[in-house]
C-alpha cells in the first residue's frame, strides 16, 4: 500500500477517534454511554450529557474548524509565496487579525459580527504590511525568500506588542481577551463559530475549485499560462480565500499558531505536492492536530487547563527549527 493510500485510509478514522477522545476524555473522563446518549438524542438528560453537548461538542467543532481552515491556508500560502516557512503565524496574518479584533472591541465597542469583519481586514492588512517591509528590505534580491519571513516576524512582534498595550490600557475588559489572544478553544466562543463558520467553508470551497489551476501555477507561471490558466487571477483569488479563512479562524478563538506551518509539511511527503489531494489532506490532518493539541492542553497539567495556542506554539516552534535547518542551514538547500 502506497503512503498516499495509507493516509487516505487512516486519516478519516483517526479524525473520528480524535473527535471521540475530545468528547470522552476532555478535562475529566465521561462514560462513553453518556457521550453516545448525548450525540444520539441531541438532548441532555443528565449533567454529563449537558457537558458533552454544550461544552465539549462546541469546543471540538471549533478545533476541527480552526485546524482545517488554518492548515489549508498555510499550504496555499507556502505555495504562493514559495517559502516553506510561510504560514498565517509567520506572515503577520494572525497578529493583524488579533490586533484588529482587540482594537475594535476596546476602542470602538464593536459587537461579535463587527469583530469578525475587523479580523478579516486585519489579517489582510498584516499580510500586506509584511510584504511591504520585505520589499523595502530588498526581497527581489533574496532568492530564498528569507526576508519575507523576517519581515513577518518583525511585523508580528510589532502588532502583538500593540495588542498587549491595548489590553493593558483597559483593565476592566482585559480579562475578556487575555485567554482569547493566547488561542483558546472553549465552548464560550460557540456563538462566534455560528457567526463565522460560513466564511471558512466558502474559503475551503473556493480553494478546492482552484486546486488544479493553482497547482499548475505553483509548477511555474509560464507552464500554467500555456495550459490556459489565468495566473494572476487564480493567484489573487487563492490568496484572498486563504486570508479570509485564516482571519475567520482568529475571529473565533484567537490566534492558534503554527498549525498552518506544521501540517502542510506533515502531509506533503504522504500525498505529494499536488493541491487537488493535498488541500483536503491538510484539512483532515489540521483538524486532527488541533483536536489532539486541545486534548493535551486539557489533560497534560490536570486539573489546570492550558490555552491550546500554547501547545501548538510549542509544537510549531520545534518544527520551525527543523524547517530552518533543512531549508536554510543545510548546504545546497534553497527554499
Amino acid at each position: 500500500m502506497t503512503r498516499r493510500r495509507l493516509f487516505l485510509a487512516v486519516a478519516p478514522p483517526l479524525l473520528a477517534l480524535a473527535l471521540l477522545a475530545e468528547l470522552w476524555i476532555g478535562a475529566a473522563a465521561i462514560p462513553l454511554s453518556e457521550v453516545a446518549g448525548a450525540l444520539l438524542t441531541l438532548d441532555a438528560e443528565t449533567y454529563e450529557q449537558s457537558v458533552v453537548l454544550h461544552q465539549r461538542l462546541p469546543r471540538a467543532l471549533i478545533a476541527v474548524y480552526v485546524g482545517a481552515v488554518t492548515a489549508v491556508g498555510g499550504a496555499v500560502l507556502q505555495g504562493l509565496v514559495r517559502n516553506p516557512l510561510a504560514s498565517p503565524s509567520t506572515l503577520g496574518i494572525n497578529a493583524g487579525a488579533a490586533l484588529s479584533v482587540v482594537a475594535g472591541a476596546l476602542l470602538f465597542d464593536l459587537g461579535t459580527a463587527a469583530q469578525g469583519v475587523a479580523a478579516l481586514a486585519g489579517g489582510g492588512a498584516g499580510f500586506a504590511a509584511c510584504v511591504l517591509v520585505a520589499r523595502l528590505a530588498g526581497r527581489d534580491r533574496d532568492p530564498r525568500g528569507l526576508s519575507l519571513i523576517l519581515a513577518g516576524a518583525l511585523v508580528s512582534m510589532l502588532l502583538v506588542g500593540m495588542t498587549n498595550a491595548l489590553l493593558l490600557s483597559d483593565p476592566a475588559r482585559r480579562t475578556e481577551f487575555l485567554g482569547w489572544v493566547a488561542g483558546t478553544l472553549t465552548h464560550v466562543y460557540a456563538d462566534r463559530l455560528a457567526a463565522f463558520w460560513w466564511i471558512g467553508a466558502l474559503s475551503l470551497l473556493v480553494l478546492a475549485l482552484l486546486a488544479r489551476p493553482l497547482t499548475l501555477v505553483l509548477l511555474g507561471a509560464e507552464k500554467a499560462a500555456s495550459a490556459g490558466v489565468e495566473v494572476g487571477r487564480v493567484s489573487r483569488l487563492a490568496l484572498a480565500a486563504a486570508l479570509l479563512g485564516c482571519g475567520s479562524a482568529v475571529a473565533i478563538c484567537g490566534p492558534v499558531g503554527f498549525v498552518g506551518l506544521v501540517v502542510p509539511h506533515l502531509v506533503r511527503p504522504l500525498v505529494g505536492s499536488g493541491l487537488t489531494l493535498a488541500l483536503p489532506a491538510c484539512a483532515l490532518a489540521g483538524a486532527i492536530v488541533c483536536l489532539l493539541a486541545d486534548l493535551v492542553a486539557q489533560t497534560a497539567f490536570h486539573p489546570y487547563v492550558l490555552h491550546t495556542g500554547l501547545v501548538t506554539d510549542l509544537l510549531g516552534g520545534l518544527v520551525f527549527l527543523v524547517i530552518v535547518k533543512r531549508f536554510y542551514l543545510s548546504p545546497g538547500k534553497t527554499a
